[in-house]
């Protein structure tokens, strides 16, 4: 074929490609690409590609303002490393309306999707069908690092409902000089000799400095009045809320007509603690172990804490959860799970001294590493990882924090009156 002829075939044939090339390079899409989240750009009808909204986790803690300021900075973080993710964060105060709102919150669908609770709320508002699962957060070394004593309580129906956050548990401690003055080399225990040491202490010659006081007892405090009963009891029943038991009835009897001998100052006042401790004026301590850590070396170089009666120590706690109506699971697990890590309770236990909720964090390796000075006691890994056998509110029951939080209203309305606090309840009873 001569060169001629060839040639407009040829160009034919390149005609054809190039339009046929046009063709499929309209009707196809060039620029697919994924979002972080996995769902393809949004095209309008206009055909110009838009991401979609970015995604907004409402969060509501209730917290000391230096420990929000920590959350804020360190939620920071996690944007930077998410940027898709954006993090709304609220913090509330914590008052006794607070369940009964988010109950309320939970029931119309517009709960926040992350919340901090108190540990015994969750089972309650779980049975309720108000939260969602986090099993998929506990999974190998991070389920493997988790208390036992803080985990087990957070889970119902097969299923695990909260992530631990914090755990600041009451503890009993004894003046150490006053149990020596009297005769005793280590803490009474049980109801009698208990009985007898206020005894001695009442007949003691009167002190120049003031009254002795056997136990100080805040105002308003139930758990406190709960933790004093059971203490002397073979099996501890301190948050069964049910009909008191004559033993418990017999104590509160008691310490009506030993009033004089219980001193009323409230926990944050740890500076006239401290000066009842060091004058040898208070036998009994009952506080949280952050309000035991805020006294001074002093004084507590001069009390020892019970190690053995840590009573359901995970009641003093909080954990994060997530509402069922939340539409963005995914992305509050994975804000949680930077928010919980051990790297961040490291930091905290270092800047505060609490205690931590991760196992790995009682190591003696973290220990030799962390530049704290002050850090919890090794017997706390222990501690919290017994489980309780006793504790009634982490069984199903809806209503338990507001068992709760009537009893605590009745022990507020006595006036720390043991005797009036016993007739109001027996009353309710009937």
């Amino acid at each position: 074929m001569s060169p001629r002829k060839f040639a407009p075939l040829l160009i034919g044939a390149l005609l054809l490609t190039a339009l046929l090339l046009l063709y499929f390079s309209q009707s196809m899409n060039w620029n697919r690409a994924e979002l972080a989240d996995g769902n393809p750009p949004v095209e309008p009808a206009g055909g110009t590609r838009v991401a979609p909204l970015e995604t907004v986790l409402h969060v509501t803690v209730t917290m000391e303002p230096a420990d929000f300021r920590r959350l804020e900075e360190q939620t920071e973080k996690f944007m930077l490393q998410y940027p898709h993710v954006r993090v709304e964060l609220s913090n509330e105060q914590q008052t006794s309306e607070r369940y009964a709102s988010i109950a309320m919150q939970s029931a119309q669908g517009v709960a926040p999707d992350i919340m901090l609770l108190d540990n015994s709320w969750i089972i309650p508002l779980a049975v309720k069908g108000y939260l969602k699962p986090l099993d998929s957060l506990m999974t190998g070394d991070v389920l493997s690092d988790q208390l036992p004593g803080l985990l087990e309580p957070l889970k119902w129906n097969g299923y695990l409902w909260g992530a631990p956050k914090s755990v600041n548990p009451y503890i009993i401690a004894w003046n150490k000089p006053m149990l020596t003055e009297f005769g005793f080399s280590e803490p009474p225990q049980n109801w009698l000799d208990f009985q007898a040491l206020a005894e001695q202490i009442a007949a003691a010659v009167p002190r120049s400095d003031g009254e002795r006081y056997l136990v100080n007892l805040s105002p308003g405090d139930l758990m406190q009045l709960q933790l004093w009963l059971s203490r002397f009891e073979t099996e501890h029943r301190s948050f069964q809320l049910g009909p008191l038991t004559e033993a418990e009835q017999e104590k509160l009897l008691w310490l009506q007509a030993h009033m004089p001998a219980v001193s009323a100052v409230p926990i944050p006042n740890l500076q006239q603690l401290n000066q009842l401790a060091l004058a040898s004026r208070l036998l009994m301590f009952i506080m949280p172990w952050e309000s035991y850590i805020d006294m001074s070396a002093a004084v507590r170089s001069l009390l020892t804490v019970e190690q053995d009666s840590i009573d359901s120590p995970w009641m003093n706690g909080s954990s994060f959860v997530i509402s069922s109506a939340s539409q963005s699971e995914n992305e509050a697990i994975l804000w949680i799970q930077e928010m919980t890590d051990a790297s961040v309770g490291l930091q905290e236990m270092e800047e505060s001294g609490r205690l931590p909720v991760r196992a790995s964090l009682y190591s003696e390796q973290v220990r030799l590493l962390t530049q704290s000075e002050d850090l919890p006691p090794i017997w706390w890994l222990q501690a919290l990882s017994e489980l309780s056998q006793d504790d009634a509110s982490f069984k199903p029951d809806p209503n338990w924090p507001y068992q709760w939080n009537s009893l605590q209203a009745v022990w507020q309305a006595a006036g720390d009156e043991p005797q009036r606090f016993l007739a109001l309840v027996q009353s309710a009873d009937e």
